[in-house]
């Protein structure tokens, strides 16, 4: 049996360890295969521009020809239509196009979720400013502008007046939505034929949006899973995946929400694959499973459910973006108590010019959950740490 991985992410040294490697034919982005042993895959291509779509196309067809290519795997945003559209052109089982559009168009994804009761804000698609200032007169403002189908907040805008929705985001695929106030919570966890398997909700402390463009840190925490709002926000997860076209493999998924000041439940959007950021290591040290190893497994049709532990401790996570300006100081460890790993990535003396999308960071921070403790608390307490650790010039 050949499998094709398509990867971007930083995983390839784990990978052997979750499938046989003599069975991975391998596709990947030049910075995701640096310093890791290939020798033992079946085959690896490395390739140059990973964002250009027919370039990998390419590689992807002689591969499927060349090695007789019998399901087609992937971990990243990325690749999952590319992957779809894969195994359509070869006739193999995975993910449909169909399906893979859904989790990435947010006008349709969020079309889809309506129809089968998940509540959404007011939308439609826009290409210019005559779009966004028509949506605003019905719907008011502030408004949000984004690409349809982005991701790490890159080109997200708030249009707060009339004024600044003369000048917003240009170019086709954009979506405009009602701006939705509120605390951004996220819901991690596996799905496979249109169920959920098993799911973790949690808060960000600042919006990703904010990490993006003021350059706050992003810091996440688990609530409790008895928690009315856990629950509502697990539910809500739950009801998103019905309501899309169902992946038949065990596959993971990402779903953000706003819990509104009203106690509301809005759906932002969904994605089937891991979350970004410190997501996977939280989820994996919660919950024992790794969200990278099920997903590739469960795409490779080596399972078909997930046993996951009970009784350990929430986990949460901070990513520390680059400020504008000259890194003058960057801690070397971090004190706090429930510390599980703190790595500093930033050098020192070297100028940044601020974070390009909410996933950049210059250290990053994963930590046990204190169940005596709100969890804003905790997480308020990391990100007084990094402000008074930390120091741009």
């Amino acid at each position: 049996m050949a499998l094709l991985l398509l990867n971007r992410r930083t995983i390839l040294s784990d990978v052997p360890g979750w499938l046989p490697a003599a069975s991975l034919v391998v596709v990947t982005a030049a910075s995701a295969a640096a310093g890791v042993p290939l020798r033992d895959f079946r085959h690896v291509e490395t390739v140059p521009d990973y964002e250009d779509d027919a370039a990998v196309d390419r590689v992807v067809d002689a591969l499927c020809r060349a090695h007789r290519i019998e399901r087609v795997l992937t971990t990243a945003e990325i690749d999952v239509v590319r992957a779809a559209r894969a195994r359509e052109r070869h006739g193999l089982p995975g993910q449909s196009v169909g399906s893979a559009l859904a989790y990435r168009d947010k006008y349709r994804m969020k079309r889809l979720a309506a129809r089968g009761g998940v509540p959404v804000a007011p939308m439609a698609r826009v290409d210019d400013a005559d779009g966004v200032r028509s949506f605003a007169a019905r719907h008011g403002f502030p408004v949000v502008v984004k690409p349809a189908d982005g991701g790490g907040s890159v080109g997200v805008r708030v249009l707060r007046d009339a004024s600044a929705a003369a000048c917003p985001p240009t170019g086709e695929g954009l979506l405009v939505e009602r701006f939705v106030d509120g605390v951004v919570c996220h819901v991690d966890g596996l799905m496979a034929g249109g169920r959920v398997l098993h799911s973790v909700a949690s808060r960000y402390l600042h919006s990703n949006l904010d990490t993006a463009v003021r350059g706050v840190p992003s810091v996440s925490g688990m609530l409790p899973a008895d928690e009315p709002v856990a629950k509502r926000l697990c539910a809500a997860a739950a009801d998103t995946v019905a309501a899309l076209p169902p992946v038949a493999e065990v596959t993971a998924f990402h779903a953000e929400f706003f819990h509104t000041p009203d106690d509301g439940i809005v759906l932002c959007e969904i994605a089937c694959r891991p979350g970004g950021c410190g997501i996977p290591e939280a989820f994996e040290l919660t919950t024992g499973v790794n969200p990278y190893a099920a997903q590739l497994r469960g795409q490779a049709g080596r399972i078909r459910d997930v046993e996951v532990a009970g009784g350990r401790a929430r986990h949460g996570w901070a990513w520390f973006p680059p400020r504008s300006g000259v890194l003058r100081r960057l801690p070397a460890r971090c004190p706090l108590p429930g510390t599980v790993r703190y790595t500093a990535h930033g050098r020192v003396g070297a100028r940044y010019g601020g974070p390009a999308s909410s996933t950049d960071r210059v250290a990053e921070l994963v930590f046990r959950v204190d169940d005596g403790r709100p969890l804003e608390d905790v997480l308020r307490e990391v990100d007084d740490w990094w402000a008074g650790a930390v120091r741009w010039g």
